[in-house]
């Protein structure tokens, strides 16, 4: 089973939600379907798994609007200069709010 798993929630919009401890590997093909997708991205922290993931953001950052909800990532994840990546990633508290902000993005 994949440590992640992705699934569509609208047009345009793919939930990410980790569901166990990631190999090198998993972690080096969802890096690079990132690169390849061309919509938007909601990261869900939610649940035991969650830690895990928000560490793993920062090594792949997605280049694409990007809401995260769930447990607090790293700060260091969201504090770097809007010029570094084309398009902002922010955390929100619920799911409802990181889709809210998805929309308008």
């Amino acid at each position: 089973m994949a440590s992640f798993a992705l699934v569509p929630v609208e047009k345009g919009i793919l939930r990410c939600k980790h569901a166990g401890a990631s190999t090198p590997e998993e972690v080096r093909a969802l890096a690079k379907f990132f690169e390849d997708y061309h919509g938007k991205l909601l990261i869900d922290l939610t649940g035991p798994t969650g830690a895990e993931c928000a560490r793993h953001i920062k090594q792949f950052r997605p280049m694409m609007p990007a809401a995260i909800f769930g447990a607090d990532p790293d700060p260091a994840i969201l504090d770097v200069p809007d010029t570094y990546y084309t398009h902002p990633v922010r955390h929100f508290g619920t799911e409802q709010e990181s889709l809210a902000w998805l929309r308008e993005q």
